[in-house]
């Protein structure tokens, strides 16, 4: 009995081995891991995504139509295209100016333009689009016609600045000299969603560098006024310059 017991336990023995050699050797399947759904780095990038479609700010330099606040001279009373045209430039060279420099560009511009046109006083937007050109021969300039408040921010999350000819008056900004310039330009250089606000180089006053307005503030002033000399609004569409690099 007892060598009978031997031989039995010798055979369980030897079973045992044999299982647990199999497993040694990958036969053994462990329980299948569930995958974590949550992903921090998607997560984290779809944030930043959204942060940056809802807020945009370009870097471009500031300078008021009257750099030195010399406001008499008509042609810098009348100056807000060419003020908007320069920072533009500024903007496109990666340059500064000077309120001296800013000034006699200013004018030089206008002088130009009555040499060139026969008038600097007012430019619409294909005029103003034709005279950058002109004068600086850049020719990454286009002008969009009756566009929307999503167009020009479409256009400045594309890193382009936006140039806008609209009534002043209707912008009800405190320090243009009241009521305001029935016709005037500025410089859209970005956008806060979250604010509903367009942020702005407005050359019509010394506090004009990152002016904000709200969306619908910009969007009731603009109108593409008509080259001349403070011609008639009336029926006039909307319009825009796109600036790109």
């Amino acid at each position: 009995m007892t060598k009978k017991y031997a031989i039995i336990i010798f055979i369980i023995l030897a079973g045992l081995g044999a299982v647990f050699l199999s497993r040694q050797k990958g036969d053994y399947q462990a329980p299948a891991t569930i995958p974590s759904t949550s992903s921090p780095a998607l997560s984290n990038s779809a944030e930043k995504e959204s942060a940056a479609k809802n807020k945009v700010l370009i870097n471009v330099p500031f300078t008021s139509q009257a750099p030195t606040g010399n406001w008499s001279d008509p042609r810098q009373e009348d100056g807000c295209e060419e003020a908007s045209v320069l920072m533009a430039w500024l903007w496109l060279q990666g340059k500064t100016i000077t309120a001296t420099e800013a000034e006699k560009t200013i004018i030089a511009m206008s002088e130009f333009q009555l040499a060139r046109y026969g008038s600097y006083h007012d430019t619409n937007a294909v005029d103003t689009a034709k005279f950058m050109k002109d004068y600086y021969g850049y020719e990454k300039v286009s002008v969009e016609m009756n566009p929307s408040i999503e167009d020009i921010k479409s256009a400045l999350l594309k890193n382009h600045i936006v140039l806008v000819p609209m009534n002043g008056q209707r912008l009800n900004n405190p320090y243009f000299k009241q009521p305001g310039p029935t016709t005037h330009m500025l410089v859209i250089k970005g956008f806060d969603e979250s604010k509903g606000i367009f942020i702005t180089n407005d050359p019509g006053t010394k506090r004009g560098e990152s002016y904000t307005y709200t969306y619908q503030t910009v969007y009731n002033a603009m109108v593409d006024y008509p080259t001349g000399d403070h011609g008639s609004q009336e029926g006039r569409p909307k319009s825009i310059i796109v600036i790109e690099k």
